[in-house]
């Protein structure tokens, strides 16, 4: 696989996995064949991962849509407890701080890259952090196509800095979280597929060097 195609790839990894963390939408995963298309390129990346999209698609083909729709709001929206919080501030922060200082740094690098948040959550949910990383991979693949090395080396850079300071220290215990959080099947395999995509890519994002 070239280098283009595998950045290419990489942003719709990460796009598609941001979808599973938002409030459940099954016919739109069903019409966009969002499993389909996960499975193929997980199977390209990350191998291993392959069985949980299998049991993803499964589990949201048996279940009905309120029993994904109960699920996803008792692991990520309350009312009374976050069984999974999705804020990154909440991991990074003393007291589970909820729209902090880190939660304004990420909200900078957004904008840094030239966007603004038009959703009605914190900047620092995990899906709109994974839709970032998205976006920055896509910007890369196309900076290449485009034999714009020093704009691609620049894009990578900012994503290592984001990914290690604001995404990967908090994803073992939110994924943890998530996992201990629900017995609903098709979040247990999301936690399964995600653990093993994030490891995967460990060995992917190197930090910068200083």
């Amino acid at each position: 696989m070239d280098t283009i195609t595998r950045k290419q790839k990489l942003s719709d990894s990460y796009k598609l996995m941001a979808a599973c963390f938002y409030e459940p939408e099954p016919a739109l995963f069903t019409e966009e064949k969002v499993f389909q298309n996960l499975s193929r390129l997980i199977t390209d990346l990350c191998p291993e991962a392959e069985i949980n999209t299998e049991d993803m698609q499964q589990a949201l083909q048996k279940d009905n849509d309120v029993d994904l729709q109960v699920a996803h709001a008792e692991l990520f929206i309350g009312p009374f407890e976050l069984k999974a919080s999705p804020y990154g501030s909440t991991y990074l922060e003393q007291g589970r701080r909820l729209m902090g200082d880190t939660t304004m740094e990420v909200l900078k690098h957004y904008r840094k890259a030239g966007l603004e948040i038009d959703v009605e959550q914190p900047p620092d949910h995990i899906a709109i952090e994974l839709e970032f990383v998205s976006h920055l991979y896509g910007l890369e693949a196309q900076a290449l196509q485009d034999s714009d090395k020093e704009k691609a080396s620049d894009l990578a850079q900012q994503r290592q800095i984001f990914i290690q300071t604001y995404v990967r220290p908090w994803m073992p215990a939110f994924i943890n979280n998530v996992r201990s959080g629900t017995e609903h099947a098709f979040y247990r395999s999301l936690a399964d597929c995600f653990e093993k995509f994030v490891r995967h890519m460990e060995g992917l994002e190197k930090p910068p060097a200083n």
